[in-house]
């Protein structure tokens, strides 16, 4: 199944916070580390859908990574991830007698599973390293595989650190049920995808480190998600969107460490727009407070916005003379906040980590201030227990 942006974006965090088990920039692993993960996320049911289930998605996730020396200039990082979800999903919208938006859900309760792969082989020289990614993930059906390279340097005072990433990635789409929802393709379809990243790291002085970025990302082929649907003069027609897709993004990073309370701030904010009128501002605050006992608590919010895509309504009038129709809740106007916290227990050689978030969305949080609120918009939560170890 095509899942939802906000899943993605929370457990590929996830993914790559295991900290304890990723190499530094310019070190080559000394030692074998091994990371695991399990997440509970789970979404809110809808408070009304006419048809359906309003149950919505139940996801559990394995994660575990390693990463290993292969000798003094190469190291190997290995990661795995797999996903068993089910539940109900948002399929289109009607208008109600009183004129406002009405959630139809998907008729049954959908069964899925979804694995993850990912190979990264790194060579380090002094103040350069190099890095080549492949990975693979399957599902029903989606297929995808993506190659990466990144290349890394360290000016010579050590004071500043400059990266640049560039990967693309071949999909492979095959619709399920297609001879029973005539709005789906029959036939495979396909999506390609690349971008480029560049960041600098500066450290401006012994308490503060800053990181700006920027990425350049370009999609194309079949975009549209065949589970959606939309209804158009009384006629259920499939979700359309243009097939290409281009989006530019900034970001800044500070950290900032306290030494009066031996703790540390963490700040982020990054700008994004693309070709489809999508405008977002991300803004995420933590902090990290070492405790005794080898203990650290680390409290955090995060705020998201996004203006609407311009092809997207959360119910339609009249039709488009582009053709292009979708009701999908993740291309409205809408805000949102999560509140996390997570404890971290450090031993010798190993660490335990437990966290929790909450997330809640609305067409009016925050910056947003959308005419009709999509009532797909998602609540959820999500807990996550982690084990980290190196030998």
């Amino acid at each position: 199944m095509i899942k939802n942006n906000n899943v993605l974006a929370l457990l590929g965090a996830a993914a790559t916070n295991l900290i304890s088990v990723q190499a530094n920039a310019l070190d080559v692993a000394e030692d074998f580390r091994f990371g695991l993960r399990y997440h509970s996320y789970t979404e809110d049911s809808l408070p009304q859908s006419l048809g359906g289930s309003t149950d919505r998605y139940d996801i559990k996730v394995n994660q575990f990574s390693i990463v290993t020396p292969l000798s003094d200039s190469f190291d190997l990082s290995i990661n795995y991830q797999q996903e068993r979800m089910s539940g109900a999903s948002p399929w289109y919208t009607l208008q109600d007698a009183d004129g406002l938006p009405l959630q139809i859900m998907s008729g049954a309760s959908i069964y899925d599973e979804r694995k993850d792969s990912s190979v990264k082989f790194r060579y380090v020289d002094g103040a350069n390293s190099l890095a080549v990614i492949a990975a693979r993930s399957s599902e029903d059906d989606y297929k995808s595989a993506s190659y990466g390279l990144e290349f890394v340097h360290e000016t010579p005072d050590k004071q500043a650190t400059w990266t640049v990433a560039a990967d693309f990635s071949n999909d492979k789409i095959n619709p399920v049920d297609a001879d029973i929802f005539l709005t789906r393709p029959t036939t495979e379809q396909s999506k390609h995808s690349s971008s480029l990243v560049i960041s600098y790291s500066q450290l401006l002085n012994k308490h503060t480190l800053l990181q700006l970025g920027a990425s350049l990302s370009d999609k194309s082929g079949y975009l549209s998600d065949p589970y959606k649907m939309v209804l158009v003069n009384f006629e259920l027609i499939g979700d359309n969107r243009p097939t290409t897709r281009r989006a530019k993004t900034l970001s800044s990073r500070i950290r900032y460490f306290v030494d009066t309370l031996n703790a540390a701030l963490h700040v982020d904010y990054r700008y994004y727009t693309d070709s489809w009128d999508i405008q977002s501002h991300t803004f995420n605050v933590s902090w990290y407070q070492n405790l005794p006992f080898d203990l650290q608590l680390i409290p955090s919010v995060r705020f998201y916005n996004q203006s609407q895509s311009y092809f997207y309504d959360v119910f339609y009038q009249q039709s488009r003379s582009d053709s292009f129709y979708s009701t999908d809740y993740r291309l409205a106007e809408y805000g949102a906040i999560t509140t996390g916290i997570k404890l971290v227990k450090t031993f010798d050689s190993w660490s335990i980590t437990l966290s929790a978030d909450q997330y809640s969305s609305g067409g009016g949080k925050g910056l947003a201030n959308a005419e009709f609120e999509n009532p797909a918009l998602l609540d959820f939560k999500l807990i996550s227990l982690g084990f980290d170890v190196r030998f």
